[in-house]
């Protein structure tokens, strides 16, 4: 009744007003005062102490820009290092280049050809380096570059084989322009920066003198680029020696200190100068050194007082204007935020209030403010989630359920056995008990085999003798017409694998991988155990598809194998397929490695 009464005008009246517009008034306030204090914090420090402020401002942004460039560009080293391992690790440790001064001019060759190929590789996948090229002591080469002049590449006198770069180790050769890259002479060669590792022939390595890794100058100047670069701001990567690796020009690239001027004062002079600091003052430039690991380099940063000037010139000429404006905007903003946001804050309760109930297919309506809108944007997204990952799972639940009564009713099909049980019959009339029996006992194993729980782990011999009794009935239903050949290696003996997995790919190969009349039908199992995985391929020379793709496979054989090996041990595990028209089709399943012992571990915790 208070609040009626105050509504029809009685003394309740003037208490409610007084409130809301007492509010109002206070977030007016506050917002005029959150512009106006600023303000003038702003104006005490602009006449106190607004050239000490933008002087460390700028320091800090010059020192980060170095430490940007700094890291990008031990990033790129880093990447040329990695490629410079792999490549070491390829001439030293692979077995590639084993009994090489026995290998035939052929051999050699097919040895070109396959090194050359990992060093595209190596390239490709590392956008830093240019190209790698390897030399060896007999005077062949192996390159990443399929168009590189061979004459211009020995003409540069690091290329040179002499005692003193026999003792091995790694040296940096300046930016210099890559007239071997190309064959053509008119192609444009490109700066690089090379890497060049020299490996003693006495050291266990005897092919390889020489690696060179080329890392790309665009690389390294697109490192530098996070500094603004003008005729008094610049940046220069030197070596030790005075060469310079990287300039704001790029034709002084590749150039001693000696020849670039700055400021009619030469590199090399502002360098000895600024000695072995890190930071000096020489006249009105600021001179930054910083050494690049792991490289004999150094980025050398040149920066005047220009941006200084420039940012205080900023600061006058919009303080004012700036000040204004917030006074005005302040005023403004205060008056619509107090009227706005008490109508969506009460929206979104009221719907919150519903969600609470049950109700997941609310959905609370956006509101133009950014901060509640977040908020709602916020909400909506979770209530979203959360009644997605509810039918998701409910879905997945499904989809396992369906694919385990897939799975069961694919074990041993009604056809098959009819047909079974039918050449059993025919065989009792043309030739002896003997061979029943035989049938009879695979046909027995199989069923004894497949009744048990689906998506079962058991020992790979097992799921080989489910294979080779389900084959042998085949082969007695088609004369003998399909042979198939086991190739697994003997460790395979001790891991599991999911029961009837493999079964179901030699099926499909022997109903649907050969041609019609063809008598020479032949399936090849192979079992390999790597370190971490188990690789079992299903080869045939059968007549082969044009495969497009699992989502093209109008069956449901091979799709429920790909997703049995999902939900059970996880993505990273999967089936493969290649085939060729012809030639025939290879399966390949990857699966973890799991010793019998941990299954068995596992079922006796299971078992308490």
């Amino acid at each position: 009744m208070r609040n009626r009464k105050a509504y029809n005008g009685n003394s309740g009246n003037d208490v409610v007003i007084r409130s809301r517009t007492s509010l109002r008034f206070r977030f007016t306030l506050a917002m005029i005062f959150m512009a106006l204090i600023p303000g003038i914090l702003l104006s005490l420090i602009y006449f106190g102490n607004i050239n000490n402020f933008y002087r460390d401002r700028i320091e800090i942004y010059q020192v980060n820009t170095l430490n940007m460039m700094k890291s990008h560009i031990e990033d790129t080293i880093n990447k040329g290092r990695t490629v410079s391992e792999q490549v070491l690790g390829l001439a030293v440790s692979s077995s590639m280049f084993n009994n090489y001064n026995e290998m035939n001019s052929y051999e050699k060759l097919i040895l070109l050809r396959n090194v050359n190929s990992l060093l595209s590789n190596i390239r490709v996948s590392n956008d830093s380096v240019d190209n790698i090229y390897m030399v060896t002591f007999d005077g062949n080469y192996y390159t990443s570059n399929k168009e590189w002049n061979k004459e211009e590449f020995l003409k540069s006198d690091w290329t040179e084989d002499d005692e003193k770069r026999q003792a091995g180790g790694t040296v940096t050769i300046p930016t210099h322009t890559a007239a071997y890259k190309y064959l053509s002479a008119g192609s444009n060669p490109p700066l690089v920066a090379s890497f060049v590792t020299y490996l003693n022939k006495y050291n266990g390595n005897s092919v390889i003198r020489l690696i060179q890794i080329d890392v790309s100058y665009q690389k390294i100047k697109d490192a530098m680029d996070f500094m603004e670069v003008t005729d008094k701001d610049m940046v220069f990567i030197v070596d030790n020696d005075g060469k310079v690796i990287y300039a704001p020009d790029k034709q002084q690239a590749g150039k001693s200190a000696e020849q670039i001027s700055i400021a009619d004062k030469s590199l090399d002079t502002i360098l000895q100068k600024a000695g072995n600091h890190d930071k000096v003052n020489i006249d009105s430039m600021t001179i930054r050194r910083c050494a690049i690991k792991g490289s004999n380099w150094n980025i050398i940063q040149i920066n005047s007082d220009q941006m200084l000037r420039q940012e205080l010139a900023k600061f006058r000429d919009i303080w004012v204007t700036i000040a204004v404006i917030c006074m005005l905007a302040a005023g403004v903003i205060a008056l619509s935020l107090s009227l706005s946001i008490t109508k969506p804050i009460t929206s979104i309760i009221r719907n919150m209030k519903k969600v609470s109930r049950g109700d997941f297919n609310i959905k609370v309506d956006t509101v133009a403010d950014k901060d509640l809108s977040e908020l709602v944007d916020s909400f909506n997204i979770m209530i979203s989630e959360v009644d997605k990952l509810m039918k998701e799972n409910i879905h997945k639940e499904r989809e396992r359920m369906t694919m385990e009564h897939i799975a069961l009713n694919s074990q041993i099909n009604s056809h098959f056995l009819y047909n079974t049980l039918n050449a059993v019959k025919w065989m009792a009339v043309r030739i002896g008990a003997e061979d029943i029996a035989k049938m009879v006992v695979s046909l027995v194993n199989m069923l004894e085999y497949s009744c048990r729980q689906v998506d079962t782990l058991v020992p790979i011999p097992q799921e080989i003798q489910f294979i080779k009794d389900y084959v042998y009935i085949q082969e007695v239903r088609y004369n003998n017409s399909v042979h198939i050949d086991y190739f697994m290696d003997k460790e395979l003996d001790d891991f599991m694998i999911l029961k009837i997995l493999l079964q179901p790919i030699v099926e499909n190969v022997i109903l649907h991988g050969f041609g019609d009349g063809s008598s020479d039908n032949r399936i090849t199992i192979r079992g390999q155990l790597y370190e971490d995985f188990i690789r079992i391929q299903i080869r045939d020379n059968g007549k082969g598809f044009n495969f497009m793709g699992f989502d093209k496979l109008t069956g449901i054989g091979l799709h429920n194998i790909q997703d049995r090996i999902r939900l059970n041990y996880g993505d990273k595990y999967k089936l493969t397929l290649e085939s060729e028209i012809g030639e025939g089709t290879c399966v390949t399943v990857t699966i973890p490695i799991i010793k019998r012992q941990e299954v068995s571990d596992a079922e006796n915790i299971d078992s308490r």
